[in-house]
């Protein structure tokens, strides 16, 4: 690596970086000031990686092509999908992202994985250096999928490096990747450097170029050129101006004394970076009128303000560009945006941003086009350059009417972006001033819902919303009026709106539709009143399994009422296809909430493994989205998981992350609580448990809800069972009793049926118990059925019917050791050994494993391929592999084939892949 003024450490830094790729790969980004040798240093490590034999993909970003929708991530792969060897699938949903194919519609989150899948496999040939200069200038799709494979590099032989300027925005720094911030360079390094190119100059000229540079190496380079031209320049090193304006005057400096042909040619390439060599002459003809050839180029080169190589022309730095742009007339900016798009007009991406550029007033024409535009950007997965092209869209529009159908467009695809509460707030803002029709403030109102841009204790713009439905009902638009009825119902759920304003919004509701004709209307009225209403709108549901089974947004009503009142094994049955489907519309927010409530569902019906990596799934995609509502979503089914699992310090440390965040709703409240209780129970600490979970049942308590109030009675049964206080859980299960005759929900009659078991006087015990035993249902729902058969185990126990208690600890216990609900399967073990039956053994070799090996394990187990788990788990097939390879001593097994007998799991399946 060729040795730069100044910059040792770093260069050791990076060559350290390269070395490693090799062996695990990582990220690491390089920050700095413009000027200050990022790209120096990132060319040297390229060329250090080279040498090593490493595969070097690169990517230069480019200020013209930020509203190119992967135009950067264009560069970094194309030469990787040209290789056939690699597999199809990454391939083509790559293709469809870049334009090449139409083979799938690709959402961010699936090119995301792709783009990493198909670096992860073609390094494992060979290793790779992902170089990204300039990465605060790639179009923000790109930059997103750089940053999601950055992060995921661990294992891998892949490096990314990727240059950034202070002061820009860009993904890198929220994804928390490690850095090299680059300072000034120290004080003899940049004395030698100003040595070397300005010897010619007085002292006290270069004193001031030092002081001026502050050690920064392009000023350095460029500032004794100024001055040597110009004694004004001399006399600006005086000002107080920021390091790149002084570069930009710097080189504006020197346009005065290029030819006029040149500066059209400099001009051309400065509105359009990517502009090739016939296409930047043919612009420049346009602009300046007269011939113009290719040695119009030479005066620039010779001026130090541009290199050129073969076809292409390049600015040496972008702040020549800017310097360019900014000194030129505005009539000769919108004359060469005018000559760009004439040059490009078989190019119409690019074409249609300099016609909105050259435009000074209202366009139609254009208008559409970028609205086409934006279309074609939406199929690509690029949603933010798609709100781009309607913002700017906007701005053409000829009427107000056009312009807020434009805003508001670009607000609804905004609420899908990561930075969704900035850009739909500051779009909604410019139809403030516009005259809204019925529908379109019914739409703003849902927006600013959608993209949470409202108080979220606010009743009031509950009302709001429910009034702009209704008016939108009668406006026709049937479509607005639902989405807006289900914002309010969720709103009603997520913040335990009032017993009252709930029971007036239901009413509101059957009154629109009283026959529930429409799948939104039980699912707003099971959001409402689960309970009261829970017989109707099951049975609604079950007529959409019935008629609708194909229909995507009909079932999507189906399984979130029965993922509200409790109908888990029908939710768990359906999701996989249902989230496949998701996916594939790159709808990212409903799909953090889809895996949110089928992490639920995996909980009750004892999938725990799947549950866990559901629920990190959504952590991760709501943190990536900025959902912080669903992120606490999943923290509470982690919390949960931990807690049935004994996995006790966790839970309250999850418990004590999620009651302290600023973003927790009463629903999420009381889920934690819930589950804090559940905690205390499996600790051994049953009268904290007993007080935690009764708070649940008092509607003046703080921490209670609705929903949660119904499905946690066994719970409390259990704890009030443990700490002696029967008679005070007997009185909550007496208000709760008369509710079972309001619905069918499995999920609330199994609690109550356990509840009235375990807290049963001995003489009724016996009947309570066999009820419960006989719920219908009970056997798709093993850890609620082992935990009633081991309170039945101990009931016999205490009766001293102690041969009648065997079997049923016996198969508690075989229910719950797969599970890993140690609180409990110890209790069984403990009955077992008290009844004179010592407890069989369980897989030994489980306890070595961590939770994911364990994931991995019983994935394999089932049949998996390592790709197929891989793409669940959202790590490469190398990465498994690695993991088997520790798995399978721990085990005592040598062979895959013994997986599924070492872990015992033949009464408690390994959970499936979806």
């Amino acid at each position: 690596m060729e040795a730069l003024h100044g910059r040792q450490a770093e260069q050791a830094r990076l060559a350290e970086f390269v070395g490693s790729v090799g062996r695990g790969g990582g990220a690491l980004v390089l920050r700095g000031e413009a000027g200050i040798g990022k790209s120096a240093l990132l060319e040297a490590a390229a060329y250090e990686a080279r040498g090593q034999g490493l595969t070097v993909l690169t990517a230069h970003g480019i200020p013209a092509e930020t509203r190119l929708p992967f135009g950067a991530l264009h560069q970094l792969l194309w030469p990787l999908l040209r290789d056939g060897n690699l597999p199809a699938r990454p391939r083509e949903t790559l293709k469809a992202a870049l334009g090449q194919s139409s083979v799938v519609v690709p959402d961010l989150y699936g090119i995301s994985f792709a783009a990493l899948d198909l670096l992860v496999e073609a390094a494992g040939s060979n290793p790779l250096l992902v170089v990204a200069e300039d990465a605060h200038w790639f179009d923000r799709p790109s930059a997103d999928v750089l940053g999601f494979v950055a992060r995921r590099l661990a294992g891998e032989p892949i490096g990314v490096l990727a240059a950034v300027r202070d002061g820009l925005t860009d993904p890198f720094t929220e994804a928390g990747l490690p850095e090299l911030c680059l300072g000034p360079l120290p004080a003899a390094a940049s004395q030698l450097l100003l040595e070397q190119q300005a010897s010619d100059l007085p002292l006290r000229i270069r004193a001031r170029i030092l002081q001026t540079a502050r050690g920064n190496p392009l000023a350095l380079l460029e500032l004794p050129a100024a001055v040597r031209q110009s004694d004004e320049t001399e006399n600006s090193l005086h000002s107080p101006l920021p390091t790149s304006a002084r570069l930009e005057r710097a080189f504006a400096a020197r346009l005065p004394d290029i030819p006029p042909a040149t500066r059209a040619v400099l001009l051309v390439l400065a509105a359009d970076g990517h502009c090739r060599l016939p296409e930047l002459l043919a612009a420049a003809v346009r602009v300046g009128g007269a011939p113009i050839g290719i040695e119009a180029i030479e005066p620039a080169v010779t001026a130090g303000l541009v290199t050129a190589d073969g076809s292409t022309v390049r600015f040496r730095h972008p702040l020549v560009a800017s310097a360019v742009y900014q000194n030129a007339a505005l009539s000769d900016r919108i004359a060469t945006h005018a000559a760009l798009a004439a040059v490009l007009a078989t190019e119409p991406n690019r074409a249609v941003w300099h016609r909105a550029t050259a435009a000074m007033g209202p366009d139609p024409q254009i208008t559409a086009d970028l609205l086409t535009f934006a279309d074609r950007a939406v199929a690509r997965g690029a949603l933010s350059v798609a709100v781009d092209a309607l913002e700017r869209a906007a701005t053409l529009a000829a009427t107000d009417t056009d312009r807020a159908v434009l805003l508001l467009r670009a607000a609804e695809l905004a609420c899908n972006l990561p930075d969704r509460k900035t850009k739909t707030a500051a779009l909604l803002d410019s139809t403030r001033l516009l005259d809204l029709d019925v529908r379109d403030q019914a739409r703003r109102a849902l927006l600013e819902e959608l993209a949470g841009l409202r108080p979220a204790d606010d009743p009031a713009f509950t009302r709001t919303l429910i009034d702009h439905a209704l008016a939108a009902q009668r406006a026709g638009e049937s479509d607005l009026s639902r989405n807006l009825l289900w914002a309010a119902a969720l709103r009603c759920w997520m913040h335990g709106s009032t017993s009252r304003l709930r029971s007036w919004f239901a009413s509101v509701v059957e009154d629109l539709d009283p026959r529930m004709e429409d799948g939104n209307t039980a699912l707003v009225l099971a959001c409402l009143q689960p309970i009261e209403r829970g017989r109707a709108v099951l049975r609604r549901a079950a007529r959409i399994r019935e008629q609708s089974p194909f229909d995507p947004v009909q079932m999507s009503h189906a399984i979130a009422i029965e993922g509200l009142l409790g109908e888990y094994p029908a939710v768990v049955a359906a999701m996989a296809a249902t989230a496949s489907h998701i996916r594939d519309q790159g709808r990212a927010m409903m799909l953090a909430r889809f895996l949110s409530v089928w992490a639920g569902a995996d909980i009750w019906v004892g999938q725990w493994d799947r549950a866990l990596d559901h629920s990190q799934e959504c952590e991760r995609l709501a943190t990536a989205i900025d959902e912080p509502v669903w992120r606490l979503m999943a923290l509470g089914h982690r919390i949960a998981i931990a807690a049935h699992r004994s996995q006790n310090d966790q839970a309250e440390a999850l418990g004590k992350e999620i009651l302290t965040d600023r973003h927790l709703t009463p629903y999420l409240r009381a889920v934690a609580h819930r589950a804090l209780g559940i905690n205390a129970l499996t600790a051994g600490r049953p009268q904290e448990a007993f007080d935690r979970l009764a708070r649940l049942f008092d509607p003046a308590d703080p921490v209670y809800h609705y929903c949660i109030e119904p499905f946690t009675v066994a719970e409390l049964a259990d704890a009030a069972r443990a700490a002696g206080r029967l008679e005070e859980a007997r009185t909550i299960l007496d208000r709760l009793e008369p509710l079972t005759a309001h619905t069918t929900a499995a999920a609330f009659h199994i609690s109550v049926n356990h509840a009235r078991a375990q807290l049963a006087p001995d003489r009724e015990a016996e009947t309570a118990f066999t009820t419960a035993l006989a719920t219908p249902g009970l056997a798709n729902w093993p850890y609620h059925r082992a935990r009633l058969h081991l309170s039945y185990g101990q009931y016999l126990r205490r009766s001293r019917r102690i041969s009648e208690s065997r079997p049923h600890l016996r198969l508690a216990l075989d229910l719950l050791h797969p599970l890993g609900a140690v609180h409990w399967a110890d209790q069984a073990r403990n009955e077992l050994r008290a009844t004179g039956d010592p407890s069989p053994g369980h897989a030994p070799g489980l306890s070595a494993l961590t939770p994911q090996e364990l994931r991995i394990a019983r994935l394999a187990a089932q049949g998996h391929t390592n790709r197929a788990i891989g793409q669940h788990l959202h790590m490469s097939h190398r990465t498994v592999g690695a993991h088997l390879y520790k798995i399978f001593p721990k085990l005592g097994i040598s062979a895959r084939s013994q997986l599924r007998k070492a872990l015992d799991e033949t009464l408690a399946a390994p959970p499936p892949v979806s």
